[in-house]
């Protein structure tokens, strides 16, 4: 059987393979009467989108970092914080900065801020990949990603204002479409390219990490030409006021309240990955196993908008249950064959692993995303977002704390507990309702 797709349709589900950033903010759409189309700001906008793309890849929290602290003798409870770090740091300021942010008449301006920033962080990682070793290493590095995590909320919040003041919203997913494309590919490439070596020094960690600043530099290029008007100043929400003030919403709704729960325990999904990392680097330190376990995470997210995006909308909760039980099932069973039956992982066992982990963990993020907004419906949205992205970004800090303290036993002992906590998860979602089949009439409150 011949199956034929639209250019559109391939472009949408290419940019399931970028790093996805957590839209955070509250602000409401720019309105089309406020976008000023200039010949020429599509491909600069594509050319910058690709090269945002491609630096994130290249210094993945969850892959090639691990990786690299991993090679410079760093602790494991600070390689556990990789992934908190990244996230909460990126979320937190999009809800407290993105109605500033809003008020800027140019928004170009603040991402060319946060891409030099983390231009000029991974400069600073590469001194540290040259100069130092162990903790302080590990250290350094986690406090550099912190400061990266910032400047990627800011470039998060301007690149959407910019993309809806230059292009018309029914052209903005073939910009975004396109340039995903394109960062896809040249992922792939990077990720062959890791898969052809064998051992590099600190050196080559360095040049790497100097490789995603120049990558950045070449964005800021493109994005310093976008010829930006100024204005579509208004919208702003505080998101970070407006959460405090909806805290109520958790004993006033009780569907809601148990979602906020189920999430939490799925976090374990998005925060395990960094330690099969380190199990496949201590059984094979090569750089080609790297280069694998790039690959399989960007063709995962490919794959994963096939298997989740029309599910979810059958039934997110559902998706969410699927996705966390397949994540949770996975992580006992290479416990089971690994540590307990002592069994021999086989060559790409762990790629094949870490593309399973990341279907799932897209299976959860598109079923908790769409159970949240069918859950709110259109006038509690606001309420229901900025709460639940609010507590996510401390509770992520909560877990990198938990995995802290459970990395000191070993890494088989984090996947195990996370790999609990999940299935805890799945079986405590089953008291959600099906939200698709509620025509988003009001949850029972208190």
């Amino acid at each position: 059987m011949a199956f034929k797709f639209e250019k559109g349709a391939l472009q949408q589900m290419a940019s399931k393979m970028l790093p996805s950033d957590e839209d955070a903010r509250l602000c409401h759409d720019i309105p089309d009467a406020d976008c000023q189309v200039v010949k020429g700001n599509r491909l600069k906008l594509i050319l910058a989108q690709v090269a945002g793309a491609l630096a994130e890849l290249m210094t993945n929290a969850k892959t090639v970092l691990p990786w690299l602290l991993q090679a410079l003798g760093a602790p494991m409870w600070i390689i556990g914080w990789l992934v908190p770090v990244r996230e909460s740091g990126s979320m937190l300021p999009q809800i407290i900065l993105g109605a500033y942010v809003r008020r800027r008449p140019y928004r170009k301006y603040v991402w060319l801020w946060g891409a030099g920033l983390q231009a000029a962080c991974l400069v600073l990682m590469a001194l540290v990949a040259l100069l130092s070793s162990g903790w302080i290493a590990g250290s350094l590095v986690l406090g550099l990603l912190a400061l990266m995590s910032i400047a990627r909320g800011l470039c998060s919040i301007s690149a959407k204002d910019v993309l809806g003041k230059t292009v018309p919203k029914r052209e903005r997913g073939k910009v975004t479409g396109t340039g995903a494309s394109w960062a896809g590919g040249i992922g792939l490439v990077f990720g062959l390219g890791l898969s052809r070596l064998e051992h590099i020094e600190a050196w080559g960690y360095a040049l790497i990490l100097l490789l995603a600043a120049l990558v950045w530099g070449l964005g800021m290029l493109c994005y310093w030409a976008i010829n930006e008007q100024a204005g579509a100043c208004e919208g702003g929400v505080n998101g970070w006021q407006h959460a405090w003030q909806s805290m109520a919403l958790i004993n006033k709704d009780r569907y809601f309240g148990r979602f906020l729960l189920v999430r939490t325990l799925l976090l374990s999904t998005a925060l395990v990955t960094p330690y099969y990392v380190l199990l496949a680097q201590a059984q094979d330190g090569r750089m080609q196993v790297l280069g694998w376990l790039v690959i399989a995470q960007g063709l995962a997210q490919f794959v994963s908008s096939w298997i989740w995006g029309r599910w979810a909308d059958r039934s997110a909760k559902r998706v969410m249950q699927s996705a966390g039980f397949i994540a949770s099932l996975l992580g006992l069973g290479v416990w089971l064959h690994l540590a307990i039956a002592d069994g021999s992982a086989f060559n790409g066992y762990f790629a094949l692993v870490v593309f399973i982990l990341s279907i799932a963990h897209a299976g959860v993020r598109v079923g908790r995303k769409t159970y949240l907004v069918d859950l709110a419906g259109d006038n509690r949205r606001t309420d229901y977002v900025s709460l639940s992205n609010t507590l996510m970004g401390v509770l992520l800090l909560l877990a990198g704390a938990l995995s802290m303290v459970l990395a000191l036993f070993s890494n088989f002992v984090v996947i195990v507990v996370f790999s609990l906590l999940g299935l805890l998860g799945v079986w405590l979602a089953q008291g959600l309702p099906d939200v698709q089949q509620l025509d988003n009439t009001p949850s029972p409150v208190h």
